[in-house]
């Protein structure tokens, strides 16, 4: 009983805070979101702690403590400007959604769906991932996504159906091997989040240090001949994004290197994650404990 009122007044808190956030003028919103990105900055202790680990772990001394302090700023503010879109999606028109964002090398998609190619987009907690996969799906079809499911069933439940409305497909984790085949199935294409830290997956390169990697985009795009897509979103601003298909990987074509494909197509997507953050890391979510497979001291001296 104790929990099913908790779960009422959540979702009563979340559609509160969904209605003040849509009703307020954007100019407005916009200095609320950079307080709150300043605010988080600040005072989230716990989370800037683990960015500022995963920061010395990858960087070292390579780069100034000041710069260390910029990215990860940078990073909050780069996150509540998306958390924005994830509220702003579920009750925008397509026209409205694709005026927000501009997109390069489209044309790699075009051509995957012109050849009948079975589709795999790699993502990554990285700048604009609320708004990424909505407007690819809105713009080329439907996309199965891989997602952990949301502890309040009434939000659980409002998510997915505005998700539907975007027409995306979301997947449970626990089950996510046997919706990506129905996915393929039904002619929709999966996506997949992959720079999560995960419990089971095959070890690899990541940001230049060992940790553990989900290896079900490469079982799949084996399985399938399928044609994995990156796609990266970076922020210019508030409602302003800029979203980028890179080089897909193909492995009609891939010519390997060892006899164990699925564990080097699995660095290969992971290579591609972190020249994109290197090249610019303001935009990834650095307060994830990401390296906990195999270095979760490094969390730990931060806390001491």
């Amino acid at each position: 009983m104790y929990r099913k009122i908790k779960d009422y007044f959540r979702l009563f808190l979340y559609n509160t805070f969904m209605f003040l956030f849509l009703i307020t003028p954007k100019f407005f919103m916009k200095k609320i979101l950079q307080f709150m990105a300043f605010f988080a900055y600040k005072f989230n202790k716990k989370h800037k702690n683990i960015a500022l680990a995963n920061l010395d772990f990858v960087y070292g001394n390579s780069i100034t403590e000041d710069r260390k302090q910029q990215i990860i700023y940078n990073s909050y503010k780069s996150l509540v400007f998306n958390m924005y879109e994830f509220i702003e999606n579920q009750n925008i028109t397509k026209e409205n959604m694709f005026k927000k964002a501009n997109i390069l090398n489209k044309n790699i998609i075009e051509k995957a769906f012109k050849e009948n190619r079975k589709i795999i987009y790699i993502t990554a907690h990285y700048g604009g991932w609320e708004i990424t996969l909505p407007y690819i799906a809105l713009m080329f079809g439907e996309i199965a996504v891989v997602n952990r499911k949301m502890d309040n069933p009434h939000i659980q439940e409002k998510y997915a159906k505005a998700r539907s409305k975007n027409k995306i497909t979301m997947l449970e984790k626990q089950s996510a091997a046997k919706g990506m085949l129905q996915a393929f199935k039904d002619n929709k294409s999966i996506a997949v989040v992959i720079d999560q830290h995960i419990g089971a997956g095959v070890e690899v390169e990541f940001l230049g240090q060992k940790t553990i990697a989900t290896d079900s985009t490469s079982r799949m795009a084996l399985k399938f001949d399928a044609i994995i897509i990156p796609i990266f979103t970076v922020n210019n601003g508030f409602r302003d994004w800029t979203i980028e298909i890179k080089e897909p990987i193909d492995v009609k074509t891939l010519e390997f290197k060892t006899d164990d494909k699925i564990k080097e197509l699995t660095q290969i997507q992971n290579d591609v994650v972190s020249k994109q953050i290197f090249e610019k890391p303001d935009f990834w979510l650095w307060q994830h404990k990401r390296f906990k497979a195999f270095h979760n001291d490094i969390y730990k001296k931060k806390q001491d």
